[in-house]
C-alpha cells in the first residue's frame, strides 16, 4: 500500500525485534492515523480513535502487529464483563483481521441478595393484615406486593433486578402456602377459599 501514514508505520517497524512493543503510544498513534485505510479494519465495530491508549499485549512478528483491545459494549448495557478482541494487523499487505480474545471482569458482581429474612418480613405483615407501603390490599383477603419498593429499579442491571425479584417472589409464595394463601396474579396474592 503506497500512502505516507503506511509508510510511517512500515518505517518504525523497520529494525524492531520480534516480540513485546515496548513503546505503544508511538505505534497506537502511527496505526490510528491509519486505521480506516486498513481493509478488514472496520469489523467488531473498531474506529481509529478507540486505540489510542487502550491497546494491550501488543507484539510485532513480521510481518504482523497483534494486540488485544477491551470493548465496552456490552458494559454499557450493565453487564460486568467487557468483551476482548485480539486484532492482528499485516503491516505489508494493509489488512486488519479481528477475532475473540475473550472476557474480562470489570466491576464487582453484586453480592448475592439473601431473600430469606425479607421474605419472612413480607410474609408476617401480610398475615397480621398490616397496613404498609411494600403492600396493596384489595379487601382482607386480597395483596399485592410492590416488589418495585423492596428491591428498586435503580439497584443494579436489569437482569440483576429482574433474578431477585423473581427468587423474593418464589420464596415469598412457599412460606404463604403454608398459612393457605395462593399466588393469582404477579406478586398478587389471596388467601385461599376467599373470592
Amino acid at each position: 500500500m503506497d500512502d505516507p501514514d503506511f509508510t510511517a508505520l512500515r518505517e518504525a517497524f523497520a529494525g524492531l525485534a520480534s516480540g513485546t512493543v515496548e513503546d505503544t503510544a508511538r505505534i497506537e498513534s502511527l496505526l490510528s492515523r491509519c486505521w480506516s485505510k486498513l481493509k478488514g479494519s472496520r469489523e467488531g465495530g473498531m474506529t481509529a480513535d478507540k486505540i489510542l491508549g487502550r491497546t494491550e499485549e501488543m507484539e510485532w512478528n513480521p510481518p504482523f502487529l497483534t494486540f488485544l483491545i477491551e470493548r465496552h459494549g456490552g458494559t454499557v448495557l450493565g453487564s460486568k464483563l467487557a468483551d476482548l478482541q485480539g486484532w492482528k494487523i499485516d503491516v505489508d499487505l494493509g489488512t486488519a483481521t479481528v477475532g475473540p480474545g475473550g472476557r474480562r471482569l470489570v466491576r464487582k458482581r453484586a453480592p448475592p441478595l439473601n431473600v430469606g429474612p425479607i421474605a419472612d418480613k413480607i410474609v408476617a405483615l401480610i398475615l397480621a393484615g398490616a397496613k404498609d407501603e411494600l403492600l396493596k390490599w384489595y379487601g382482607d383477603s386480597k395483596v399485592r406486593i410492590w416488589m418495585s419498593v423492596l428491591i428498586p429499579d435503580s439497584s443494579g442491571p436489569n437482569q440483576t433486578i429482574g433474578g431477585r425479584r423473581k427468587k423474593l417472589g418464589a420464596a415469598i409464595e412457599r412460606k404463604l402456602k403454608h398459612h393457605a394463601w395462593q399466588k393469582v396474579g404477579v406478586h398478587t396474592f389471596e388467601k385461599s377459599g376467599q373470592g
